[in-house]
């Protein structure tokens, strides 16, 4: 193969992995995209449980530079969606923000409190999974409605965990499961959030507790969850 065609085999790879954004106008070269892979996704969706915590996190994005700790997201796995003890909803709510399917996957970000498939939650960098030892399958309808009657809850960029009109994502699988998270070691810190400082939960903190670390993505470096782990 010449010099010439190596450089022009080169360029079209760097061409395919540069990223248009019209408005605003600006150019993203990304050539790995997420690292989760499908093998990893199977993985996922065979473990997983009703009633099991995500933890998700991000390489490069901006706001990981912003949420204290390694990982910067985390969200409550329902399972199948509908079930038979399903809460009626608003209209309003039940368009926007309700979602069913085989595995289902309930979370705050900034357009609210949402549900969404296990596969679109899947699209990202590195995931943990985590299960509460008291939770049993009796408690998990429970759970359920607990999650499905914050739908559409704004999100809270206070980080304020005085009041729960507004919640984050880690105030929100909190409140879900609060009970479970007190006798599991999930405790409130006080940091800064934004600017004052209050008792609040970042991600890192689900893992730093008694938690069964269930499962974690081969992306993750090494030792990072074992550090956290050993905090606890």
């Amino acid at each position: 193969m010449s010099i010439w065609t190596k450089i022009y085999n080169t360029t079209l790879r760097i061409f395919g992995d540069i990223k248009v954004y019209k408005f605003p106008f600006f150019l993203l070269y990304d050539p790995g995209s997420y690292l989760i892979k499908g093998n990893e996704v199977r993985e996922i969706m065979n473990t997983l449980k009703a009633g099991d915590i995500l933890i998700r996190g991000y390489k490069n994005y901006l706001d990981g530079y912003f949420i204290p700790g390694f990982f910067s997201h985390v969200a409550l796995y329902l399972g199948s969606v509908p079930n038979e003890n399903n809460i009626t909803l608003l209209p309003s709510v039940r368009d926007e923000f309700y979602a069913e399917g085989e595995q289902i996957v309930v979370h705050a970000m900034a357009e609210g409190v949402f549900m969404e498939d296990l596969l679109n939650f899947c699209r990202c960098d590195y995931i943990v999974i985590l299960r509460s030892s008291k939770v049993k399958q009796e408690d998990i309808d429970q759970i359920y409605n607990n999650a499905l009657m914050k739908l559409g809850t704004p999100y809270d960029f206070q980080f304020d965990f005085s009041r729960y009109n507004n919640l984050s994502c880690t105030e929100f699988v909190y409140l879900c499961m609060q009970d479970y998270m007190d006798e599991e070691g999930v405790r409130l810190r006080d940091r800064r959030a934004p600017f004052r400082l209050r008792p609040t939960l970042i991600p890192d903190d689900f893992i730093d507790s008694s938690l069964e670390l269930v499962w974690q993505s081969s992306t993750i470096p090494k030792g990072v969850v074992e550090k956290l782990r050993k905090e606890s």
